[in-house]
């Protein structure tokens, strides 16, 4: 089994455990944080259930499914995620509000984005969330794509908003010339 864990300078970010349910449910059945997802805030049964296929999916094989808690000290602050499949990774976030503004976010979703390797990196965010589509300018992903009313979401029209940034080259190899007085 493939478990992903990041230490930075403030941030633990590990693998979520059974045990996380009650830091789902604190950080999914805020309002504000359920506001541009497409489920409601969670309830603690439906916080049950996240966690569960979490840990389910750290079994898969090949593991395409990725999420991990992000840590600051001894406080669940939110968690980071990916789904990777034929070279590119759909990334997610999620943050506590009361830690927002601080620089969590980024530092975190630079240290989950080195664990992911060479992919073609994709963030989508309803374009209303200006949290969420800063955070992508400011990991250096382009915008490829805004779309004014991509489906309905809770009763409303949502848009879409598609950020990408590609995998960095792989390094040059270097040619070493044989001296000609060796030969």
């Amino acid at each position: 089994m493939l478990l992903l864990h990041a230490q930075t300078a403030r941030l633990e970010l590990r693998e979520f455990t059974i045990d996380d349910i009650a830091n789902i449910y604190a950080l999914e059945s805020i309002p504000s944080v359920a506001r541009y997802q497409k489920w409601p805030p969670r309830t603690w049964l439906e916080a049950e259930d996240v966690i569960r296929e979490i840990v389910d999916d750290q079994k898969s094989i090949p593991r395409e499914h990725f999420e991990l808690a992000v840590w600051h000290g001894r406080t669940f602050i939110g968690r980071v995620g990916a789904n990777v499949k034929d070279g590119q990774a759909s990334l997610w976030y999620s943050f506590m509000p009361a830690w927002n503004g601080k620089g969590f976010a980024t530092e975190a979703m630079k240290a989950f984005i080195s664990l992911l390797g060479p992919v073609r990196l994709k963030i989508e965010c309803d374009p209303r969330n200006t949290r969420s589509w800063r955070l992508a300018e400011r990991l250096g992903f382009a915008k490829i794509r805004l779309t004014e009313k991509e489906f309905v979401c809770k009763g409303e029209w949502v848009g879409s908003l598609v950020y990408q940034k590609e995998p960095p080259p792989p390094p040059c190899l270097e040619t070493i010339e044989e001296d000609e007085e060796s030969s």
